[in-house]
């Protein structure tokens, strides 16, 4: 899948006077995320950039030039007064005259205008703003298409006040129950895809930090790929590197028998790389239950072991579906002290995208976008950590997501509450959903969202299970073709053998912060509590699922014989 290449993800700039050079990461004195925009201006030229507030906001900005310029902040109201003669520059929520600005503005929710005018002769000018937090909706509703479904941008809303929190955890979940899905795109032979192929995505970025006080930013993505006119589907994976090289080899990034490669491809005269796995194509039925997830793992002297993991169950006769770890890669950093899926509304990724979590429908491959003429389906986003087997909703949701450039024409989200969307044809609606809090199982979570084929029984339909003091037992493993055991650890998704793994409740990391452009993380990334032995086998949950899972992660025994796509899961960018 292809990650949202809009350079400036929390406000989308309008070039109105003049076109402007793409813009670049701003290193200065501007808060993480900042970006730079270079332009010339002949003199008594202006340049103007438009925003909108979602909620209160504070704006900081930056203009740098050869000459003297002015730079203003205007409210909508004054910079229709300077077009029309009627104010002046002047007039406005802050101006300055110099080759050296700097400001920082708190407003309230509306729109607004950075206006530069170069009144001393002709200026070659570096503008930078950021607005704080970092609100998706920041430059006013968001135009069809765009990925769909429920997503987590670490950002609470109330009463016209944005509160930013931060999300630190070793995993992240999503459930899809599926009762009905059709899709069709006409034109997608030109980004590569399947007419009537789609992805279920489940996207969040990934912390390294290293010895030193460095860290690097990486984007991690499951995302079954499913073709509905042959009722097939394949589990795929994505790792991108978020961090300012943006560089990724073969050599950093390795995957168990090597399941997965790192590629590269050319977008704008620059190489970009991403590592890219995708199975084998096996056959689905509807109803169909689908659990995605990704645990990170740090290995020390080694690195980060990210795990992409499934477990799905059918109605009737193929309710049996199976599930598990079907890629561990490993990022190889020996100085890396810690990892974790960050989530956070006060700051923007080295690149200039969203610290999100987003679990969402969108087109198949390289940017695309698809429509649905059948969508019936309900969603949840949760997170936990790697000592305990319970899940958490996000403080917070939206319907869409935007770190990844695939996207949906047609999908209209209705919030239940809990972290859990229903999902429906009908006009889109990309919005704040609400808030979420409690502790769930995720037996819990596919009982509400109807998964197909869970138990019957009275105990399981009737009761709460135990969030506190569940027990399992599991004896799995995975081996390398190079005949070498790996032994990993997860409360979610076990790998290791021979272990009794006691399950408890706790370990969440969830931070509220005030809005500023600082925030903290308590990154509680402890290992389970399990003795480790190692033989053959296949990963186990630890938990009760809704069905016996056992097998590697196929959804049915109909595989067909070969791999339907081999070409880059990356594309062009869509633009801004």
């Amino acid at each position: 899948m292809t990650p949202n290449a809009k350079a400036l993800a929390f406000a989308v700039v309008a070039l109105l006077a003049l076109g402007a050079a793409a813009p670049v990461l701003h290193a200065a004195s501007l808060p993480t995320g900042s970006q730079d925009y270079n332009f010339t201006l002949q003199a008594k030229q202006r340049e103007h950039y438009s925003l909108e507030t979602f909620a209160n906001t504070t704006v900081v900005f930056s203009a740098v030039s050869n000459v003297s310029v002015s730079t203003a902040f205007m409210t909508l109201v004054q910079f229709e007064n300077l077009k029309a003669g009627t104010g002046g520059i002047s007039d406005s929520v802050a101006y300055h005259n110099g080759t050296d600005t700097q400001e920082t503005v708190r407003v309230v929710a509306g729109s607004y205008d950075i206006v530069v005018y170069a009144y001393s002769g002709r200026a070659n000018i570096t503008l930078s703003y950021a607005p704080y937090p970092n609100n998706p909706l920041s430059d006013g509703p968001l135009l069809v298409p765009e990925p769909s479904g429920i997503a987590s941008f670490g950002l609470v809303n109330n009463s016209g006040t944005d509160t930013p929190y931060s999300t630190a955890s070793t995993d992240v979940v999503g459930l899809a129950s599926i009762s009905s899905m059709d899709a069709y795109n006409s034109t997608a032979g030109i980004s590569g895809s399947n007419p009537s192929g789609m992805t279920i995505q489940l996207n969040s970025v990934l912390v390294v930090n290293e010895e030193g006080g460095g860290s690097q930013v990486y984007w991690c993505q499951n995302t079954p790929d499913f073709v509905t006119a042959a009722s097939t589907v394949a589990m795929a994976d994505n790792l991108w590197n978020f961090s300012s090289s943006g560089f990724l080899s073969n050599e950093t990034v390795t995957s168990e028998g090597q399941a997965g490669t790192v590629s590269t491809y050319q977008q704008d005269g620059a190489t970009q790389y991403y590592y890219g796995y995708f199975g084998t194509n096996s056959s689905y039925f509807l109803p169909l239950g689908m659990t995605l997830y990704i645990n990170a793992t740090e290995e020390p002297g080694v690195g980060v072991l990210v795990q992409f993991g499934e477990h799905s169950t059918g109605a009737g006769s193929d309710k049996s579906i199976t599930g598990g770890w079907f890629d561990n890669v490993t990022i190889h950093d020996p100085t890396a002290t810690s990892a974790y899926f960050l989530t956070t509304g006060n700051a923007t990724t080295p690149d200039g995208l969203y610290y999100d979590t987003e679990l969402v429908f969108a087109g198949e491959e390289n940017g695309e976008s698809t429509s649905f003429s059948l969508m019936s389906s309900g969603l949840g986003l949760f997170y936990a950590n790697g000592t305990s087997s319970t899940l958490r909703p996000f403080p917070s949701y939206f319907s869409f997501g935007y770190d990844t450039e695939e996207a949906a024409d047609d999908l209209r989200m209705a919030y239940q509450g809990s972290g859990i969307v229903q999902v429906s044809v009908g006009t889109p609606n990309y919005d704040y959903l609400g808030t979420a809090s409690g502790v769930y199982t995720p037996l819990q979570l596919e009982t509400d969202l109807g998964f197909p084929g869970l138990p019957t029984t009275s105990s399981s339909t009737s009761q709460t299970p135990s969030l506190s003091s569940q027990t399992t037992t599991s004896s799995t493993s995975q081996t390398s073709t190079s005949g070498t055991t790996t032994t990993t650890t997860s409360s979610l998704l076990t790998t290791s053998s021979s272990s009794t793994t006691t399950l408890s409740s706790g370990g969440t990391t969830s931070t509220q912060s005030s809005t500023s452009s600082s925030y903290s993380t308590d990154t509680t990334t402890s290992s389970p509590s399990s003795t480790q032995t190692s033989k053959g086998g296949v990963p186990e949950f630890p938990y009760q699922f809704g069905t016996v899972v056992a097998g590697v992660a196929v959804i049915s025994a109909a595989y067909l014989l070969a791999r339907r796509r081999t070409a880059p899961r990356r594309g062009p960018s869509r633009a801004a």
